[in-house]
Order: structure tokens, then sequence, then C-alpha cells
């Protein structure tokens, strides 16, 4: 390749990697910026001074490539007010958000959301209330968040309906491209979506679900609505768990209606299992596991396998795995992280199947191991809301000032204020 070509090719390279972002003016500028390193070039006569052109051929357009790339992103609403702080408010009509990068917000009548941080690739927004129609262009090294609640939504280019509903702390998702992955009450690690997946969380009693609906007749473009799921569980896209799940004591014969046919997870040979669940391949693991022997698989999987066992049992409904292998962890790994969650979530299996003196030593066992745990504030709140069906509002009274002394702003302050209130 001739130092000419090799210019022309550096000055091609600016272009495609700048994405159709420069500017009128700074696309002028590069043929110019390409002419003058060609000349420096081709008036170098000795190889070793050809190198050294061809290297400050190569720095200058790399430091001018990241001059004209690495411009914050820009935003612009219609049909919406903007206030201080960047806090947007939907007006009558479906306002929008149109980002410089072709990114695009639309915003249902009456949604409350801020832009808490612009960066060169992404943004980041907090949801405070309402339904968000979201599409996001696909660019490499993307980085968007959406907040909502206890719950964050991480994005890179897809597309999808987000709902907030302040009053119910649910989270509700429907995606139609792409791939999201959800933070927040009961997605250890991060839960990644799929294409077609909508999942329903509500912090309010701890519950998360997610169903398939690409074969369930059901519209990805639909609005997300509101899914209901007993406190403590989640529900997974599990076709293949879902005749098991119906013949499982302690299972509401209704909970087959709410899963969804299974999700097709791409496996690799020899993939953990807990980068399994992550990526929602629940009935693959669960299937694993049966293959080994579930007995074999509780008395003597490592701590890693064992619990994802147990999320995956969470996730697809079946409770008496579920239970069996958090009863596992809290025998063969004491002390550990794992184990001390799992006190938690035998509370919400427990809570879930009515055992409300069962529930409530779980959260308190949770509590006493990790007073400042990922799941303190659900643990707290789910106390004094049992305390108060079992005991009554003049013994839960002290949990709910516990509570709000603790977390202000957290899920059950509205029912803590309210209990409060009522004396």
């Amino acid at each position: 390749m001739t130092p000419d070509q090799i210019v022309e090719r550096l000055g091609q390279l600016a272009r495609e990697t700048s994405e159709d972002e420069l500017t009128a003016r700074e696309n002028e500028g590069l043929p110019r910026l390409e002419r003058a390193l060609a000349q420096r070039v081709r008036g170098s006569r000795r190889a070793t001074v050809v190198r050294w052109s061809l290297l400050a051929a190569a720095l200058s357009v790399t430091v001018a490539v990241f001059f004209l790339r690495e411009r914050t992103l820009t935003f612009e609403v219609a049909h919406g007010k903007v206030g201080e702080g960047g806090y947007i408010v939907s007006e009558s009509a479906e306002a929008s958000v149109r980002f410089s990068d072709h990114s695009e917000l639309g915003l249902e009548p009456g949604t409350r959301l801020r832009v808490s941080q612009l960066e060169v690739r992404g943004a980041r927004m907090m949801l405070e209330g309402g339904l968000l129609h979201v599409h996001i262009r696909p660019r490499p090294a993307a980085s968007w968040a959406i907040d909502a609640g206890p719950y964050v939504v991480h994005v890179t280019g897809t597309e999808f309906d987000v709902a907030w509903k302040v009053e119910e702390q649910t989270l509700d998702l429907r995606l139609t491209k792409g791939s999201v992955t959800v933070e927040g009450p009961l997605a250890n690690g991060g839960i990644h979506m799929l294409a077609g997946q909508h999942l329903v969380a509500k912090a309010s009693d701890g519950s998360l679900s997610i169903v398939d609906e690409r074969n369930a007749g059901a519209s990805p473009s639909d609005a997300p609505t509101q899914a209901s799921a007993a406190p403590g569980t989640e529900t997974a896209s599990a076709a293949a768990l879902a005749k098991a799940a119906s013949t499982k004591p302690g299972i509401p014969s209704s909970a087959t209606t709410e899963i969804a046919p299974a999700v097709r997870v791409a496996r690799s040979v020899g993939a953990a299992w807990s980068a399994r669940v992550a990526h929602g391949d629940f009935a693959g693991v669960l299937e694993d596991a049966d293959r080994q022997g579930i007995d074999r698989t509780l008395a003597e999987a490592p701590l890693s396998d064992l619990a994802a066992v147990a999320d995956a049992a969470r996730y697809a409904r079946r409770q008496d795995i579920a239970r069996r292998a958090l009863d596992a962890l809290r025998t063969r790994f004491p002390g550990t992280v794992q184990a001390r969650d799992a006190a938690f979530f035998l509370g919400g299996l427990a809570e879930n199947q009515n055992e409300g003196p069962s529930a409530l030593e779980g959260y308190e066992t949770y509590l006493r191991e990790s007073p400042n745990g990922p799941y303190a504030s659900q643990a707290l709140g789910r106390r004094f809301i049992l305390v108060q069906r079992l005991q009554g509002a003049e013994a839960a009274r002290p949990m709910a000032v516990q509570y709000l002394d603790r977390f202000r702003d957290g899920p059950y302050a509205p029912n803590a204020r309210k209990l409060l209130q009522a004396q």
C-alpha cells in the first residue's frame, strides 16, 4: 500500500467511525487534512522520514476523529415541558425526547422523566412515573440506563416499553427488539432480557415475573400492563416446566396460566449454570440438575451451581426445589453471602404459601445476618407488614418507624406512613 493509499484509508476510517456525526464544515475539513498529510508524506525522501510521516498522519487523523466524535449528546423535547435539572413532563399529547444520536423516547401523557446525566454515547434517566416508549439507536460502546424506583434498566440498542407505577411500586417492561439487563430487588446479578419477553417486578411485595410472549398470542407492541405475582416468587418463561409446576404440591393450578412458552437460549458446552441463569436459561439449568439427580446436586454441587439452581427454581416457580436448594445453601455454606440471602428468599417462599410465622422467621434471620444487605429494605418492609397482619398494628408501629428511619423513600415507605398516621 502506497503512502497516498494509507492516508486515503485513514481518512475513510475517520468518516466511518464518526457515524454520520460530522457537521458540514467538519466534512469539508477532512479532505484538506488528507491532502496536507499526503503532501507531507510525498515530500519525504528517506524511508525513515516516510515512516515517521505516516505515523504522524495516523496520529493526526486519530486525534482529529477523537475530537470530532467525543461530543456529549444533546436532546430536544416536543409536546412537553422541560424544567430545571432536566425534568420533563408530558403534556396532554404524547411528548417525545429526541437525542442527537437519533435515539428517541415517547412519553405517554402524565409521564415524568428526568435526564440526570448526558454522555458521549448514552444517557442516564430517571423515570419517576408513567410510561415510556424507548427506541435506542445501536452504537458501539453505548451506555444508556433508566432508573425506575429501586430498579435500573441497562440498555445498548433496543426497543421496549417500560412503565413505573409509583403507587404500586411496580416496574413493567415489555421488550420488542434487542436486549436489556434489569437490576434491582430479586434480580440477582442482573436479569438479561431478550426480545419478546415481558417482565413485571413489584418492589412492594418482593415479586418478579418474566414471560415470553412471542408464542403466547400477545402483541409485543402493546403497552405494559400490570401482572400479579405472589410475594417472594419469580415466574420465568418456561413451558417445559409448566406441566411439572402444576402438579407440585403447594403451587396453585393457576400458575400454569402465567408461564408462557420457553425462552430458547443458546447453550455453550460447559457454560456455568450461573451464567445461563443470568441469560434466562432457567429450564435448561433445572434439566441439567435433573439429569445429574436433584438429591446429588443439592448434596454435592459447588456453591455457585447450588445458588444457580435455587435461582432457576425460584424464577420457574419450582418452589419445592427452590426451598430445598435454599436450605442446602444455609446448611452447606453457612456464613456466605448466598446463604445469608437464602434466608430472605425462604421468607418470601413461606409468605407465598401463607406461612406467616415461617416467613417472619426468614426475614428476621436475614436482617440479623445481613442488616445492611441488598434485601434489607424489603425484609424490613415485609416484616412490619407481616407483624401488623399477625400481631396487630400496635406491635408493627415500632418497626414502621425503624423502616422510615432507614429507608425514608423506600418501596414500603407509603405503607409505613399510613400505619403510623392511623394511630
